[in-house]
């Protein structure tokens, strides 16, 4: 597996991480547990029309997610046990920017989207399970281990091991797992090979290990909001409809109010408390009003009812 560490060559700038194609390129990470219901997303980038972008299976049985790029455009092919299916998603996106890919499944529908454009297909069969958590691969970006050279029954799409490698820059890897919550950015294995901004020990050629991610650097996302890598340092989508914010820290059931000072030009947010007491406050005007309206005057009497 130290081969692994020759795969990657440094981002002249902190996120994401790049491959570049060569005959033992790829990334690992821990397995997607897809199940019948789940979301893989990723952001990649690059100049050659075609390449493996990312590849799994249920470990050499039938169930398998491919996506590569062809001629430009992403596609998937994918099997759930009742026969292979293929999405076909975007065009020209060997343009050199950064483009959104989402594949989501529910059930028997499986969904790709690119950039908010998007496909459906529904598969056939009678059991949409994706594998076993147990026994499924790895995910590989960008290309397979050469070790699957001479075990190929363990891949339940052989013919991914002839695939061309994606030479370009990935980020942002993002699963959500049949069991989990929330979404969640995936880490890297083989840690160890991390490097600096110097070429790896031990390695051959111009290969040099990882960049560092943005969002690893700095994760400021709370409550269980995904940091996203972008061209300006990391930021939070906030998935957990209950927080809102820049960081995901605000509660959106904590009642407040503003209105904005034009004098100071700056927005005033007024507490739960305070709205509290000008409401208990409102009520009491409210009860006075109604005791006084209540009031007539009898023969020079003033009577309350």
């Amino acid at each position: 597996m130290y081969a692994f560490a020759l795969a990657l060559a440094l981002l002249p700038v902190s996120w994401g991480f790049v491959l570049d194609g060569s005959p033992t390129s790829y990334a690992q990470f821990r397995k997607w547990n897809a199940g019948l219901n789940g979301t893989l997303e990723f952001e990649f980038k690059t100049e050659q029309p075609n390449g493996l972008l990312l590849y799994t299976d249920d470990g050499g049985t039938y169930d398998f997610f491919e996506i590569k790029l062809v001629e430009g455009a992403l596609r998937v092919r994918y099997n759930l046990g009742g026969g292979a299916q293929i999405l076909t998603v975007g065009h020209d996106l060997n343009d050199g920017h950064w483009h959104k890919v989402q594949v989501q499944r529910k059930v028997e529908r499986t969904t790709l989207s690119v950039d908010g454009a998007s496909q459906t297909r529904t598969s056939r069969g009678k059991e949409y399970y994706f594998g076993h958590l147990s026994t499924n691969s790895d995910v590989y970006v960008g290309g397979m281990p050469a070790w699957y050279n001479t075990k190929l029954t363990l891949l339940a799409l052989p013919s991914v091991i002839f695939e061309l490698r994606f030479n370009g820059a990935i980020r942002n890897l993002v699963y959500a797992d049949e069991n989990s919550r929330f979404p969640r950015r995936q880490e890297m294995k083989m840690k160890n090979f991390k490097c600096t901004g110097h070429q790896c020990r031990g390695s051959k050629g111009k290969s040099k290990g990882n960049a560092t991610d943005a969002c690893e650097d700095m994760d400021p996302c709370q409550h269980g909001g995904i940091c996203i890598s972008t061209d300006n340092g990391p930021i939070c989508e906030c998935r957990n409809v209950d927080y809102e914010g820049p960081y995901c820290e605000k509660d959106r059931g904590h009642v407040r109010s503003s209105w904005i000072d034009n004098d100071a030009g700056e927005e005033r947010e007024i507490k739960s408390s305070t709205v509290r007491l000008l409401l208990l406050l409102l009520l009491m005007l409210l009860s006075v009003s109604a005791v006084l309206a209540s009031t007539i005057y009898l023969n020079g009497w003033m009577v309350a009812y």
